[in-house]
């Protein structure tokens, strides 16, 4: 995946949502999980990136993730699982 996404808190009038010297897409951080994903798609499709019908697509054509990758403890009433750590 070739573009960045950043999170701000600053007013949208601001800052400019795609950044074409860094490739960075700049999103509202209050915004829902759901509600991020539909603001890239929005930024996305304005830069005529055709997106499929659930998910973002980089121009590359990568897949686009928006929540980060942290590990994740599983319980149970018999042992603790810890993937990651």
């Amino acid at each position: 995946m070739c573009i960045r996404i950043r999170f701000t808190s600053a007013p949208p009038s601001t800052y400019r949502h795609y950044d074409g010297a860094t490739n960075t897409i700049t999103l509202p951080a209050h915004l829902s999980e759901a509600c991020r994903l539909w603001a890239l798609r929005l930024v996305l499709e304005r830069m005529a990136v055709r997106q499929p019908t659930s998910g973002a697509v980089c121009h590359c054509g990568a897949v686009i993730r928006l929540l980060p990758r942290v590990p994740v403890q599983r319980t149970s009433k018999e042992q603790v699982m810890r993937r990651g750590a």
